[in-house]
């Protein structure tokens, strides 16, 4: 590939680096949040189930940092979770 089609190539690839370092970090940092509250859960509350533990580590972001902020004085998993 040469001149102008390379150039093209070479930010296309670029672009999509940087895209999925950006996921790659987002992943990260749910699956540290989510980690986190699964710790604060069983101290707090006791042993979490593995269906619990599935929805919590396929949640999102903004799911997950609401939870934790629940479970900080949380007595029981129905009042972190079961919110309308």
């Amino acid at each position: 590939m040469q001149g102008f089609g390379k150039q093209y190539f070479e930010d296309g690839i670029a672009v999509g680096e940087a895209r999925g370092e950006a996921r790659g970090k987002a992943q990260g940092t749910a699956e540290g949040e989510a980690r986190a509250l699964v710790r604060l859960l069983e101290k707090r509350i006791g042993a979490v189930s593995e269906s619990l533990r599935a929805r919590i580590f396929a949640a999102d972001l903004a799911s997950i940092e609401a939870w934790f902020d629940r479970a900080i004085e949380a007595t029981e998993f129905e009042s972190v979770f079961d919110r309308n």
